[in-house]
């Protein structure tokens, strides 16, 4: 038995036998020296006045449990008293005392270094966890503005950091920042901070000095105010991109916050991350200017072609831009999306755009044109697509032109496709071309008018033309009361 006491009390670990009312039988050396006690001082004492200081059990104690369900009970636990997190065990060992009480073996053993350990580690997990979100957020479609308020809604509930819950994003421009998103902060003060010259204020000093500017309270540097601001600090930290200062991050802190130089740093590799989104951005809205800038170029070269062949046959004059109304309506009728409406549009404004190499008196001749002169008027589309081919377009223009005539039975021409061989804007182009030739007056015929137009592509619906580009055509006629404009 000596030697069995000996080796428990040559434990680390806190143990003790206590009986099912909480009294000490027995405490070895760690127990007793962690309560500043010799062991036999603790023998016969109440376990929580003893330990914790109180008169009845303390809230959560494994003890209670392990006496009602008469099983071990084992619970990570907060001594608020020595401000540690300890490991607390209670085992039943089947032995009573003399009076018939269930005997528990109680171990202690801190835990506030694994503790924190899985602390950090999860605020780890939730960092890493944010800073996918924030590049998440930068791939999205949306306005830079967009992109930086979900991110600052991202930063600002990052658990383990003590900043408020609210913030604001400054983008750099010229000698100034400028607000360009915020969370939860007054009306006063966006008003206040639109724009902030740059060394004013935390924000401005941040900027300019490329530096981290703290204030645990309104000091000196808290230039701009307005009536009734609350008392507050900053984290002002300047966001770098190859070494420039393209923006501020701000972030509350209450009144009297402590410098944390942990959080600190946290922060400032946040607002590199920010960079990277802000960079982003920037070259995604530099790159979408240029490409409606190279598109406004061709939609411009495109309308100078339709004008040459307009000037040149002066009965079709208007029949590509008809054409390319109503190929446009039937495309969003079938669902198209944007892109490639834009692109068919282009294509039927230029659909005839191989008419330059047909003589003028052919397209103007007011009576029936002979074989031969058909046959050069056919090939207008593979003209057409001679001209257009090398134009880069981000759209297939010129094949669209090239198969406007072509047919699903491979009756059309010049290439003799069939079916689905044909593009899908250039079953809509035919489609369109037919209704609006047919319905319009041409040198060698009055107008047939509208119904005729859209019987004759009823009666190839399948044959000729493509059954749901007629189908979508028919409803906007018939249903959706579409008509061109005067």
């Amino acid at each position: 038995m000596d030697a069995l006491r000996a080796a428990v009390d040559a434990l680390p670990v806190f143990v003790m036998l206590v009986d099912a009312h909480h009294r000490i039988l027995f405490a070895n050396r760690a127990a007793a020296q962690e309560l500043g006690v010799q062991p036999e001082a603790l023998r016969g004492q109440h376990c929580p006045q003893a330990v914790h200081g109180c008169d009845g059990p303390v809230p959560g104690c494994p003890l209670e449990e392990a006496v009602t369900r008469g099983e071990a009970v084992v619970r990570e636990v907060f001594d608020p008293a020595r401000k540690r997190w300890v490991h607390s065990a209670v085992y039943p060992t089947g032995v009573r005392t003399q009076g018939g009480v269930p005997v528990f073996l109680h171990t202690v053993l801190d835990a506030t270094a694994e503790v924190e350990a899985r602390r950090r580690l999860a605020h780890r997990y939730e960092v890493e966890r944010t800073l996918r979100e924030i590049v998440e957020v930068s791939l999205l479609p949306i306005s830079l503005s967009e992109q930086l308020r979900l991110v600052l809604d991202a930063l600002l509930t990052l658990p383990g950091i003590r900043v408020e819950r609210k913030g604001a994003i400054f983008l750099a421009q010229g000698d100034r920042l400028v607000l360009t998103a915020h969370q939860d902060l007054p009306e006063e003060l966006c008003q206040a901070c639109r724009e902030v010259p740059l060394g004013k204020c935390l924000c401005g000093r941040a900027a300019a000095t490329g530096e981290v500017q703290f204030a645990s309270d309104l000091d000196a540097r808290h230039e701009i105010r307005y009536p009734g601001i609350v008392p507050h600090g900053h984290y002002c930290l300047p966001i770098k991109h190859g070494g420039t200062v393209v923006g501020v991050l701000n972030l509350y802190v209450h009144a009297g916050y402590a410098h944390d130089p942990e959080e600190a740093a946290l922060l400032e590799m946040l607002a590199a991350v920010v960079s990277k989104v802000i960079a982003h951005g920037k070259a995604e809205a530099e790159v979408a200017q240029s490409h409606r800038r190279i598109q406004e170029v061709l939609a411009q070269t495109v309308t100078a072609l339709a004008s040459a062949v307009e000037q040149r046959d002066p009965y079709t004059a208007g029949h590509q831009r008809r054409v390319a109304e109503l190929a446009c309506a039937i495309a969003r009728e079938l669902g198209l999306p944007a892109d490639r409406i834009q692109g068919l549009r282009l294509a039927a404004l230029v659909h005839d755009v191989g008419k330059l190499a047909v003589p003028a008196e052919i397209l103007s001749k007011p009576g029936r044109l002979g074989a031969l002169e058909f046959e050069l008027v056919k090939g207008h589309p593979e003209r057409g697509w001679e001209l257009l081919k090398d134009v880069d377009f981000p759209w297939p223009v010129a094949e669209i032109v090239r198969e406007h005539h072509e047919r699903l039975d491979g009756s059309g021409y010049p290439q003799g496709l069939k079916g689905e061989e044909i593009l899908l804007e250039a079953r809509i182009l035919a489609v369109a071309d037919v209704v609006e030739a047919m319905a319009s007056h041409r040198p060698y015929r009055e107008a047939l008018g509208l119904e005729k137009a859209l019987a004759e592509i009823e009666t190839g619906k399948g044959r000729l033309y493509d059954p749901r580009v007629v189908d979508g055509c028919l409803r906007l006629f018939r249903d959706r009361g579409f008509s061109w404009p005067a």
